[in-house]
C-alpha cells in the first residue's frame, strides 16, 4: 500500500488569522494607562504571541505567565494584572471574524484532490478547537484534530504528533511513513515538536514566530506564506503528475 503524503498543521496564525489577538493587543497598546515600555520594535502580533504562549487552560498558571513575560512592556505589577484579567476577558469577542489564512482553502481543496491527509496538532483547548471545527466546516478537509485536552503532554513535545498519526492510520487505514509526514507551524515549539517526533517541519514566516527564532529552531523547510507549499518538491510533484 502506497503511503501518502500527511500535512499537519499548527493552527492559530496558520490555519486561521489572529485577528481576534492582535486587534485586542491595539486596544490596549493605545491605552496610556498601562504605561507601556520597550514597545517599539514589537508588532502587535508579538504582543499577541507572548500572551498565547503564556496562556493556559490553568487559569493560575496562566497569570503567573502573563505576569511575568509583560514584565518588560508593563512594569507595574497591579496593572499587569489588571492587563492579563481585561485582555483575557476581550479577545475571545472578536474571534469570531476569524477566518482561514489567505490562500489556505484553495492550496487545501488542490492537495487534497491529490491524496495528501491533513490534520491539525495544537496546543489550544478542545472546546475552541471545536467551535471554529463547525464554524469553518474544517471536516471538510482534515482528518485529525489533536488539541491540548487530547494529550497529557503538549508541544514542543513530540507525543501530540504520534497521536495525530495514530488516529490517521486507525480512521483512514493508511500505512504512515514518517519521511513523508510534515508539520508546519509558526512558532519555534511546532519546530522542536516535529523534530521530537521524528517528522519533517516546516516553518511558516507569515504567522507569530520571527524569521531568526524559526531558522534558529532548524527547520527542515522554511515558509514566507502558505501558498509557498506549492513549490516543496513532494506537492510539487503531486501536482506535475
Amino acid at each position: 500500500m502506497t503511503h501518502p503524503l500527511i500535512l499537519l498543521f499548527d493552527f492559530d496564525g496558520v490555519v486561521i488569522t489572529q485577528r481576534a489577538l492582535e486587534f485586542t493587543a491595539l486596544l490596549y497598546l493605545k491605552k496610556g494607562f498601562y504605561n507601556w515600555k520597550n514597545t517599539k520594535q514589537l508588532r502587535l502580533i508579538d504582543i499577541a504571541r507572548l500572551f498565547e504562549e503564556a496562556d493556559s487552560s490553568n487559569r493560575l498558571k496562566a497569570f503567573f505567565n502573563v505576569y511575568r513575560v509583560y514584565k518588560n512592556y508593563i512594569p507595574n505589577r497591579w496593572k499587569r494584572i489588571l492587563f492579563f484579567i481585561k485582555f483575557r476577558r476581550t479577545f475571545p469577542k472578536y474571534e469570531k471574524y476569524e477566518t482561514l489564512k489567505p490562500n489556505l482553502e484553495g492550496i487545501l481543496k488542490e492537495l487534497k484532490k491529490r491524496g495528501v491527509i491533513f490534520g491539525i496538532v495544537s496546543n489550544t483547548s478542545g472546546e475552541r478547537l471545536e467551535l471554529f471545527r463547525n464554524r469553518l466546516n474544517l471536516d471538510d478537509f482534515f482528518s485529525v484534530f489533536i488539541s491540548r485536552d487530547d494529550t497529557a503532554i503538549r508541544k514542543p513535545h513530540g507525543y501530540p504528533v504520534i497521536v495525530a498519526l495514530r488516529q490517521i492510520k486507525q480512521i483512514l487505514k493508511v500505512p504512515i511513513d514518517k519521511d513523508k509526514v510534515y508539520l508546519i507551524g509558526d512558532l519555534p515549539t511546532d519546530i522542536e515538536c516535529a523534530i521530537n517526533a521524528g517528522v519533517k517541519s516546516i516553518a511558516l514566516l507569515s504567522g507569530h514566530g520571527t524569521k531568526i527564532d524559526l531558522e534558529m529552531a532548524n527547520p527542515s523547510i522554511v515558509l514566507q506564506e502558505i501558498k509557498d507549499i506549492l513549490e516543496v518538491d513532494p506537492f510539487k510533484k503531486l501536482l506535475l503528475d
